[in-house]
């Protein structure tokens, strides 16, 4: 008793401490700037009270003015270049020389207007601009020269396409004869016009990083008791800017250590509202999950993960929409179940919605979408199933984020597309959730609809290889999975669930099949060779033997649930009553004809154990009537609930009236007597 009560309380104590260490980690992730009271979006009316401003705040530029004033400055930065003083004398003195072979031919004059226009072009600047300047929009630049910079127009520089033709035009104008000018021009004047101005992309991208350092932030100011906004006026761009600079500085104001605890203890509240509202959910409609530890890990895990998804659109600065937040809410709807999935969806969107600028938007969009995606997945049975209800979040976050557009701005704007496209990202991510289910069955042991089909092939190796050694065995398996399943069915529960875990349910029958009387042919029994307490063993050794060839194939801890629990810790009566009876005065061992057990927890579990006796016990009738059929189904079931077989299951006795009910039709149609149709009698016919 007291062990008992140690385990409740270490239990308890490690529920606060996951609940405690969720609270931590969702508060630490939480924006700490203060949120604005405020909601408002541009077109619609103030619906709040008068707004004045309760003190002095600058009014803040859009990011749209700032952009157009960096532009503005990008575009008439002068790029800056210096000045190289040993390019000029070195390629003028090799001009000079290539000139000194014409002076027999030609005047000294004429030759020194040509060495003098070199000589100018060079001290204007030679300057080859960078592939990122377009010579069209640049007005000046900087040169610099022994560290003194000065500005230049543009157009006094020579670039080497103007300096080429500016010289060859001297020379043709400079009074030399033709065949000079041709012999100079063919010299190839680009050997002797190199660029003196060198670019200088380090001082020029520091000033230009300067001069968008110097851009005002701020345009005006707004005096304390200014009225920022009437009661129903209509919000406009103008007072938009102003509303953002208000909220700004709001927050910018909550900085202080007083002010940041205070928001630290808001969100605590705000989380464990949450946390709170999550677990009395699951503590009055799901106990089971609740009081279990490997599915309360599960579950609560997945609600921080939910919450790490949603934080991480916030500080990687990833569009919100784009953030597949209903990533784990579709994993827990296909695993779990869609009461299970709705818990997660509406308490993690009331946090996450602190993440969003439009935060009833946000909300909205999800529930709907989240909505629409649990009842779109109830029965998760093929994989184009996933790709359908992926379309319908598509279609319903679109139609709900139109609405709000249309209700909020009376317009769709071509800049909204974009959030189109990211709505599109998310939900192509969440196509990801059909390969993560898999490894969540495989780490927490849950069996999805998609698995159940695949195990209840008959093709699946377990069951090939039981048809193979135990075609009877097989066949009562068929019948205990029909009568289980149209059973769990008409109560409510999980009908593949069922089904999968009656076929396999003796699937420990292969190993000795021919001690089984299903399987035995030409009245051979190796029982009359065996006594009873031996007997006994080979009997029960079929759910141990079961256990072990389901471990073998890998099937998942569901399944093996129903081989466990098909006998419960009953009797093997037939052969206990007859070691009774040939042995009155002997003390019997209980254990050697008593099953390991344990007894069924599960509805689904509990009616397997039904079907399973009453289908073994029906082949035995040897007048399969009605009236026999519902005798033998209610006693054997009666039998089974004074044992106490389902005292620790999730099933009541209106649930057990409605399954005797259920094997009965199902039995009586099986067996029912063929009408004896009259044979046809022989007419002679009577010729006249």
């Amino acid at each position: 008793m007291l062990d008992r009560k140690l385990k409740r309380r270490l239990n308890g104590l490690f529920r606060l401490v996951i609940m405690l260490a969720i609270c931590i980690i969702t508060v630490y992730l939480f924006p700490k700037a203060g949120s604005f009271q405020y909601e408002y979006h541009k077109g619609m009316q103030w619906r709040y009270e008068t707004l004045n401003a309760p003190f002095d705040f600058p009014i803040y530029k859009t990011e749209d003015e700032l952009q157009n004033e960096r532009e503005k400055i990008m575009e008439k930065q002068s790029p800056i270049f210096f000045l190289n003083p040993e390019t000029a004398p070195q390629h003028i003195q090799r001009f000079q020389s290539a000139l000194h072979q014409f002076s027999q031919e030609a005047t000294p004059a004429a030759l020194q207007k040509v060495l003098d226009k070199i000589q100018t072009i060079y001290q204007a600047g030679i300057v080859q601009l960078p592939e990122q300047y377009n010579a069209d929009k640049i007005h000046q630049l900087k040169i610099v020269e022994n560290n003194i910079g000065r500005k230049v127009d543009f157009n006094r520089v020579y670039t080497l396409k103007k300096a080429y033709s500016t010289l060859s035009e001297q020379i043709k104008q400079a009074g030399l004869p033709k065949s000079v000018q041709d012999r100079i021009l063919s010299l190839n004047l680009n050997n002797f016009l190199q660029p003196n101005l060198e670019f200088d992309e380090g001082k020029t991208t520091l000033e230009l990083f300067n001069q968008l350092q110097h851009i005002s932030l701020t345009e005006g100011m707004v005096q304390q008791g200014d009225v920022i906004i009437s009661q129903s006026e209509t919000v406009t761009p103008e007072k938009i800017k102003i509303l953002n600079s208000l909220k700004n500085e709001y927050q910018l104001k909550l900085g202080t250590t007083e002010t940041y605890m205070k928001t630290i203890g808001g969100q605590v509240i705000l989380v464990l509202a949450s946390l709170l509202i999550f677990s009395i959910f699951f503590y009055y409609s799901k106990k089971r999950i609740f009081y279990n530890n490997r599915e309360f890990i599960f579950l609560y895990g997945l609600f921080q993960a939910t919450i790490l998804l949603g934080s991480l659109g916030y500080y990687q600065n990833i569009n919100i929409f784009a953030v597949p937040v209903l990533f784990f809410i579709i994993i827990v709807n296909i695993l779990i179940g869609g009461r299970s999935a709705l818990y997660l969806l509406l308490s993690t969107t009331l946090l996450l919605a602190y993440y969003a600028p439009n935060s009833y938007m946000f909300a909205f969009m999800q529930i709907a979408a989240g909505i629409v995606s649990i009842f779109s997945l109830i029965h998760l049975q093929r994989r184009g199933q996933l790709i359908l209800s992926i379309f319908f979040i598509f279609i319903t976050y679109s139609l709900v984020y139109t609405a709000f557009l249309l209700a909020q701005e009376g317009e769709i704007r071509t800049t909204h597309l974009l959030e189109f496209l990211w709505l599109f990202v998310n939900c192509l991510l969440l196509t990801l959730t059909y390969p993560v289910i898999y490894i969540f069955e495989r780490i927490f042991g849950y069996t999805s609809e998609i698995t159940l089909i695949e195990l209840s092939n008959p093709n699946h190796p377990a069951l090939r290889n039981l048809t193979k050694k135990a075609p009877g065995t097989f066949q009562h398996s068929l019948m205990v999975a029909n009568l289980a399943e149209e059973a769990i069915y008409r109560i409510g529960g999980n009908p593949l669930l069922t089904r999968t875990g009656a076929l396999y349910h003796d699937i420990g029958k292969t190993y000795d099949p021919i001690f089984f009387i299903e399987n035995q042919t030409g009245g051979i029994n190796p029982h009359n060779q065996c006594d009873y307490d031996i007997s006994a063993q080979h009997i029960i050794n079929h759910v141990t033997k079961g256990v072990e060839l389901a471990k073998k194939y890998n099937l998942p801890e569901a399944i093996i649930n129903f081989i466990r629990t098909h006998h419960g810790k009953s009797k093997v009566k037939y052969f206990y009553n007859s070691f009774k009876n040939q042995y009155p005065d002997r003390e019997i061992d209980e254990s050697l004809f008593t099953y390991d057990g344990p007894d069924p927890v599960s509805r689904e579990c509990s009616v397997v154990m039904m079907a399973d006796a009453v289908e073994a016990a029906s082949r035995t009738l040897a007048d399969k009537t009605e009236e026999n059929i519902t005798k033998l189904v209610d006693n054997i079931i009666d039998n089974q609930v004074q044992e106490g077989r389902f005292a620790n299951a999730d099933i009541t006795f209106k649930d057990i009236g409605i399954v005797k009910k259920v094997f009965i039709e199902m039995l009586t149609s099986i067996y029912h007597s063929r009408i004896a149709y009259p044979k046809l009698e022989k007419k002679e016919d009577n010729q006249h």
